[in-house]
């Protein structure tokens, strides 16, 4: 639903949210309802990376270690959260490329399991670390490719601005697999708004409800009817002796 049906929404469904009260638009001197609700769409991207994108960014010779890692912020722009795609480096060229799929790392991995990976030489790349807003590759690479790196991650939703615009795009096209989400968007407001008010409720039970529908949902989503009938068709034949 639109943001404005989502804070009327918000409004039948919360006591004491009141026009007056809590304005639909930030303020200098008072948050706002359309604040809330776009920190609710927010917090469901990161949590269930539902905003699948995927971008390519230069490969630069010697770029990537950890004192000049890839800037994510600078590479990307809307990054939000890693995707199973994880991130690829094109070991072919440009006319011919041939992606190959580099090692999700963390920094306590690398320092357990190649404690010189800090000093190692360029070279083919085969792991990578995402570190904050830093991307490291090692070992960096040789040679410079243009786009030689592939990331695959959930992207940050666009903040909705203007009454007719959906959660998540932040203008008039709706996500419509994503619009289930909307009752978790307004579970979130509710658990936000109540202190505010100091309404004696029961934070916890509150915050457990907006997860459970986050989390129901999600479910719904991911489910792939598709993918289990093929692994139903594809299971081992099992033979009567």
């Amino acid at each position: 639903m639109t943001l404005l049906n989502l804070r009327n929404l918000a409004r039948a469904m919360i006591p004491s949210l009141k026009l007056d009260v809590l304005p639909d638009v930030t303020t200098s001197t008072q948050v706002g309802l359309d604040l809330l609700l776009n920190e609710a769409v927010k917090d469901i991207a990161v949590y269930t990376g539902c905003l699948s994108a995927n971008k390519k960014f230069n490969a630069v010779a010697s770029q990537g270690t950890v004192a000049n890692p890839y800037i994510i912020s600078t590479v990307i722009g809307n990054f939000f959260t890693p995707a199973g795609g994880g991130i690829c480096w094109n070991q072919g060229t440009v006319a011919v490329p041939q992606w190959k799929t580099l090692n999700p790392r963390t920094i306590e991995w690398m320092n357990d399991n190649k404690p010189n990976w800090r000093e190692i030489a360029e070279g083919t790349p085969e792991d990578y670390v995402i570190d904050g807003d830093n991307v490291i590759i090692t070992p960096a690479p040789d040679t410079s490719l243009a786009s030689g790196f592939w990331m695959f991650y959930g992207k940050a939703p666009v903040t909705m601005t203007a009454s007719n615009v959906y959660p998540f795009t932040g203008n008039t096209t709706e996500l419509t697999h994503l619009s289930i989400f909307d009752m978790a968007i307004i579970y979130y407001t509710k658990n936000r708004i109540a202190p505010m008010f100091n309404k004696e409720t029961n934070e916890n039970l509150s915050l457990a409800e907006y997860m459970k529908e986050r989390e129901e949902k999600w479910r719904l989503i991911t489910k792939r009817d598709d993918l289990a009938q093929v692994v139903r068709w594809q299971a081992p034949l099992i033979r009567a002796r």
